[in-house]
């Protein structure tokens, strides 16, 4: 995976800009173009109606104009120290759903990695999970930043039974080259999982194994790990186990992991569970 353009979405709500600390820290170590983009429901959110008239007689604007130059204005302050490790940073602010300008401009920028702050949903008037929502229409991985943030020593990589399983190994691989940290990839197999024969190896292993060797998309060192149990559990304890910073794992685009039926799959409980940093890759 190749990192060119980290773009990071805050709300100019959010009680601090973790979002954009991390894509900045991202930008930094893959040497990137950061991106920040704050999304308002419309223009009256940040403009006066009183004010409307004589904004247009001084400037010939409009609305939308007066509030996306106040907006740019307060998401500079609110991030102006959260940017500094990017070597290049650009804002811009937009109108309309969160989740739909997100991957809107993710795609209109071609930016590799979306970077969304845990909470951002909550802040003041969001209709919807901006974070399970912009998952379901990106098109390239989403980075949820927890509330407190910690540097990448270890990245934990959730593998399956998939053929797409080496497409998460190799954002995994890419999160850990740049910042030099370590990298487990991890299979929880069902507790009545049966004995490997002499010579066999599980599917998930063998393409990890070609990846390794040159037969995938990644060219990979890392340690290994299987356990056996409830998939979500395991996978959290062995987190909590190794104090690893980032857990990587796969998802469905186009499921909302935020309803009710999709409240069982692992992505969505990992979403919910967490404690660390969140990498879902589209697969």
């Amino acid at each position: 995976m190749h990192i060119g353009r980290v773009l990071g979405a805050v709300s100019l709500y959010s009680p601090s800009p973790k979002a954009v600390l991390a894509a900045a820290e991202l930008a930094a170590a893959a040497r990137a173009d950061l991106e920040i983009l704050t999304v308002l429901r419309d223009p009256w959110e940040l403009v006066r109606p009183g004010e409307v008239e004589g904004f247009r007689r001084i400037h010939l604007g409009s609305p939308a104009s007066l509030a996306a130059s106040r907006a740019l204005e307060r998401l500079k302050t609110l991030t102006r120290n959260a940017v500094l490790p990017a070597p290049r940073v650009s804002y811009q602010a937009a109108f309309g759903l969160p989740s739909i300008e997100i991957a809107r401009y993710a795609e209109t920028v071609g930016a590799d990695v979306i970077v969304l702050g845990r909470g951002d949903e909550a802040a003041r008037g969001a209709v919807e999970n901006v974070m399970t929502a912009t998952m379901r229409r990106s098109h390239v991985p989403v980075l949820v930043a927890p509330l407190a943030h910690r540097v990448y020593r270890t990245v934990l990589a959730c593998m399956d039974d998939s053929p797409r399983a080496v497409d998460v190994l190799e954002v995994a691989t890419t999160w850990a080259d740049c910042f030099g940290a370590g990298l487990l990839a991890l299979h929880v197999e069902p507790s009545d999982a049966g004995p490997v024969g002499p010579g066999e190896r599980r599917p998930w292993l063998r393409r990890l194994e070609g990846a390794s060797h040159g037969g995938g998309g990644a060219v990979v060192e890392c340690e290994t790990a299987v356990r056996q149990g409830d998939v979500t559990s395991e996978i959290l304890a062995e987190a909590a186990a190794r104090d690893a910073e980032l857990i990587v794992f796969g998802y469905r685009r186009g499921m909302n992991y935020g309803e009710a039926g999709a409240s069982g799959t692992v992505a969505a409980r990992l979403l919910r569970r967490g404690p660390c940093a969140l990498l879902a890759v589209p697969v």
